[in-house]
């Protein structure tokens, strides 16, 4: 009877070590494939330590915020570059072109998904592993309500800084002159630019143009005069930075100064403020 009972309790001991053994496989096995096929939940806790993490060990997390645009003009999270937000609204990967685009741009990088409490960034990942994404895909659980009840900080949408306009500031009547202008945006936003000639023509808008990316525009004043040009930047939620100005002056004798352009440029270049006083 003793014997029985101890081959009882060691056949019970055996199925509990090939239960244990059985349980342990599969959680590796789940652990080492999951993301491959499938994102990955996080804390916010666990997003904020990823994302300021600077060691090389960690890499680069990029957060995506998948929310509205009026969400994310008045709060997004804030963490340091280079991990810091990007706007991608969830509509925009619901549409062909826009998911192609996210795709190409952000393959093989490691992505934090979040939206206001996690049911978003759901949907976004799922649209991403369906169509291949190949990454790494982070869900932040309880969204940015969560990240703020964390204490963790958040940022309004920011303007660009007022443009940088730099070109000629004395011309002649008639001739085509080129500017270059830039500015940066903190949030990474795409600029727009509007202009002012103060020569009578209409103020207008153009772009998009990449966050501190350089441009030229050109323009001819047909009368003489001094001319006060104004420049401002606006965002893609139409945050606008204050004007910039630069100060043109066009010549009245359009003759004298084409000569002296001509033929003596250096000349003209060192006494250029000179001579356009003296031919206003």
């Amino acid at each position: 009877m003793k014997y029985k009972n101890k081959l009882f309790m060691i056949m019970i001991a055996l199925i509990l070590v090939i239960n244990v053994f059985s349980i342990s496989s599969a959680a590796t096995s789940i652990q080492k494939t999951a993301p491959k096929n499938n994102y990955i939940d996080i804390t916010v806790e666990e997003a904020w330590i990823m994302l300021n993490d600077p060691s090389p060990e960690n890499g680069i997390q990029i957060p995506i915020d998948v929310r509205r645009d009026d969400e994310w003009k008045v709060e997004h999270i804030d963490t340091p570059t280079p991990e810091n937000p990007i706007h991608y609204p969830l509509t925009d990967l619901q549409e062909p072109n826009g998911l192609q685009i996210f795709l190409s741009t952000y393959h093989g990088e490691e992505i934090i998904l979040y939206c206001r409490t996690g049911s978003r960034s759901v949907t976004a990942a799922n649209i991403l592993i369906n169509n291949g994404f190949n990454g790494t895909i982070y869900n932040m659980l309880g969204g940015i309500t969560d990240w703020k009840s964390s204490g963790y900080p958040t940022v309004a949408n920011q303007p660009p800084s007022i443009p940088e306009i730099s070109g000629p500031t004395s011309g002649t009547s008639g001739v085509e002159y080129d500017f270059t202008l830039k500015s940066n945006d903190p949030d990474g936003d795409d600029v727009f630019y509007c202009i002012n000639w103060s020569d009578g023509t209409s103020e207008f808008v153009f772009g998009p143009y990449s966050s501190n990316e350089e441009i030229i525009v050109s323009h001819t004043w047909e009368e003489k005069g001094t001319y006060l040009v104004k420049v401002k930047a606006r965002d893609y939620y139409e945050d606008e930075s204050d004007w910039a100005t630069l100060e043109v002056a066009i010549p009245k004798n359009k003759s004298t100064q084409i000569f002296l352009e001509t033929y003596f440029p250096r000349l003209f270049s060192i006494f250029s403020n000179l001579f356009v006083n003296i031919f206003i």
